[in-house]
């Protein structure tokens, strides 16, 4: 297939989101009942509770609520409520969803591609209403943290204590892996692999949990990287992360990731080609000068070949590749305790429906269980400066921090100083001040448009990092700013040429860009443009009465970036000439901005150059390796997102490390 049938397919499909608004009175209150309900048989084994049961969970712009009606052995009927959620995009879900959940009597429905973070919201709830059912503590599915209204300060709490006569099963394997997210994936593949029994448990069930690798991952050293002469120098990375990290970062752990990211990328873009899936290296131009350090790093999976429903098909291809050499998957599974015979780590309890169940693992344990950013009690008590940047939060469900407490209980250390990955794409109202009330994600905010302060007084060089410009947003009245821009700023999209997640046009070797253009002005404009979010004006005049700046200072600001924009010299702040653009043409746009878009934590449990979790003394903990998110001794205060997937490919290189050494073991 060509490269523009690909585009032409990929747009084709977009469009079809966009205009699904004529059906979106289907999903407003999508509601399904069984004309029958089938009666209970004579020893057929009872499941629920009867009754009716509801549960909301956060989408793209509202709550999902799902309500379910059960007798013993079935549900009768189902609602999905997906009033506000996106027109055209989210609303449609609701119905396909209701019916999906009757046709196949559980969690496995898939939901509507394009609309991930609706479905997923659905999902949630629809998990929450099923465990009421089943009279299954809700906490297992969330991992709430049992501290709501106690002082934040003591998010840690104390260890569980669980008694043998509380076990009810006991499961012997010789690697166990806890978490079937991105680096679980990898360090159980790389265990099998290596000859190693190995098992692997899941928090969430099988369609939900596990649902996806992440789809940018950076290395070093790829194969594709020397064939496209554009690998970067290793130290040339590491000191740049060195240098983000304000020196936090060990260099030890760097110099790992950059000894064998290649070879973990090499892997995965195997797994992905038998799978039928390109996953490219991403090239970029490097013809212009530049004020902050790119290298291309990024290797990103090509939606286009995944279709319409990608949700979850790069996860699916590891584990039934991993299955086929004998790895084990227990789903609806969550860590909550580790036990330890003296010093050394040999196994876990879990909780499940049936009860506490005792894993031994011989080799060695792996925590892969992410971070913390759904856990507001560690969130106030570690980074206060981040829950005050929050605008919106679509971390993945169940990032509550069990690992890194169940880590700390067994003895483990954790960082000191804190990270979370916080994109500056939280748009808000025109007449709204800071992000306490939430947002929209605002995809195209970490553009280098004009950015200016409710003084109507441009304050930065817009073009960094993404966070970069939320930590100086922290010197203005109430963390909040405007960006504007004019009727030529698509074709300024393609010549700011940004890097990573950011980009909306294919790369220079044709690399497909993660979020397209077609994506954004397809729904997401259109959507922001009807709900006011962002405003339009015939002058400079009206846009700044529309944003609520001062007029004639705004148009101050304005004249001068136009005579910058002509000098191709930024003589203010610095930037690059080719990110600066104009503002002559009408119709004019503006948006305010404060707080990010929050994805994760970044900060974790120490660990060696062996994956090993350290104890307080800096010793390893025997028998314990951590890796991802749930991780540590990598970042500080901010994202390097200059060196695209930087923090997945840490997580993708770390997993598979940590499987392999402890399969040898």
């Amino acid at each position: 297939m060509s490269e523009q049938k690909k585009q032409l397919s990929r747009r084709d499909f977009l469009k079809g989101a966009a205009g699904a608004a004529g059906i979106a009175a289907l999903g407003v209150l999508a509601g399904c009942k069984q004309e029958e309900a089938t009666p209970t048989a004579a020893g057929t084994e009872k499941i629920y509770t009867p009754g009716t049961y509801t549960a909301s969970a956060k989408g793209m712009e509202s709550e999902v609520t799902v309500t379910i009606e059960v007798d013993e052995t079935r549900i009768l009927s189902a609602t999905v409520d997906t009033a506000g959620e996106t027109e055209g995009l989210g609303k449609p879900v609701g119905e396909k969803m209701a019916q999906e959940i009757l046709e196949k009597q559980s969690i496995d429905v898939e939901g509507t591609s394009g609309a991930t973070v609706t479905s997923k919201a659905a999902k949630a709830a629809l998990e929450d209403c099923i465990a009421q059912a089943k009279g299954v503590d809700v906490s297992l599915i969330r991992g709430e943290s049992g501290t709501e209204g106690k002082d934040s300060a003591d998010w840690l709490g104390s260890a569980p204590e669980i008694k043998d006569s509380q076990v009810v099963k006991t499961v012997d394997t010789e690697v166990l892996v806890i978490g079937a997210g991105t680096a679980g994936l990898f360090a159980a593949c790389a265990a099998v692999e290596e000859g190693a029994k190995t098992v692997l448990i899941e928090k969430f069930g099988e369609d939900y949990g596990g649902s996806g690798v992440r789809d940018t991952l950076a290395a070093v050293g790829s194969k594709q990287q020397i064939e496209n002469k554009d690998d970067p120098d290793k130290f040339d990375v590491i000191t740049e992360m060195y240098r983000q990290s304000n020196g936090y970062g060990d260099q030890r752990l760097y110099k790992v990731w950059a000894d064998y990211s290649g070879e973990a990328i090499d892997w995965y873009t195997e797994r992905m080609a038998e799978a039928g899936y390109r996953f490219l290296h991403e090239v970029d131009d490097h013809s212009h000068a530049v004020r902050y350090p790119i290298f291309d790093v990024g290797h990103s999976i090509q939606f286009s070949d995944l279709g319409d429903d990608y949700e979850g098909k790069t996860a699916k291809a590891l584990k039934e590749y991993a299955k086929g050499l004998g790895l084990e998957i227990h789903y609806d599974t969550s860590l909550v305790e580790l036990i330890k015979e003296g010093t050394k780590v040999t196994g876990i309890y879990a909780k499940t429906e049936a009860g506490y169940v005792r894993y031994n693992a011989s080799k060695g344990v792996i925590v892969c269980t992410g971070g913390y950013s759904l856990n507001m009690d560690m969130l106030k008590a570690l980074q206060p400066e981040t829950v005050k940047m929050i605008n919106i939060n679509y971390s993945y469900p169940g990032s509550q921090g069990d690992g890194i407490k169940a880590c700390l209980w067994a003895g483990a250390a954790m960082d000191e100083s804190h990270a979370s990955m916080l994109f500056d794409r939280g748009g808000i109202k025109p007449d709204q001040v800071g992000c306490s009330e939430e947002g929209v994600l605002f995809w195209m905010g970490s553009q280098p448009f004009l950015k200016v302060d409710l003084e109507g007084r441009r304050f930065t060089n817009e073009s960094g990092c993404y966070d970069h410009i939320l930590h100086d947003a922290f010197n203005l009245p109430g963390m909040t700013y405007a960006m504007v821009w004019d009727a030529d700023y698509i074709k300024d999209l393609e010549r700011f040429d940004s890097h990573g997640c950011s980009r909306m046009f294919p790369h220079a070797n044709g690399a497909e860009a993660v979020w397209p253009l077609e994506f954004n002005e397809g729904v997401f404009m259109p959507m922001y443009r009807e709900q006011g979010i962002v405003v339009k004006a015939d002058t400079i005049e009206e846009l700044a009465q529309k944003l609520g700046l001062p007029v004639e200072q705004f148009k101050a600001t304005v004249d001068r970036y136009n005579e910058l924009y002509d000098m191709q010299k930024d003589e203010d702040f610095g930037k690059e000439p080719y990110r600066l653009s104009q503002m002559r043409k009408a119709p004019f746009e503006g948006v305010r901005m404060s707080g990010g878009y929050f994805i994760c934590t970044l900060d974790g449990i120490k660990i060696d150059e062996n994956m090993n979790a350290l104890d307080t003394e800096g010793k390893p903990i025997e028998g314990l390796y951590v890796a991802g998110d749930c991780s540590g001794g990598y970042f500080d205060a901010s994202y390097p997102n200059l060196l695209a997937g930087c923090a997945a490919g840490r997580s993708v290189t770390f997993g598979r490390r940590a499987g392999k050494l402890a399969a040898k073991k």
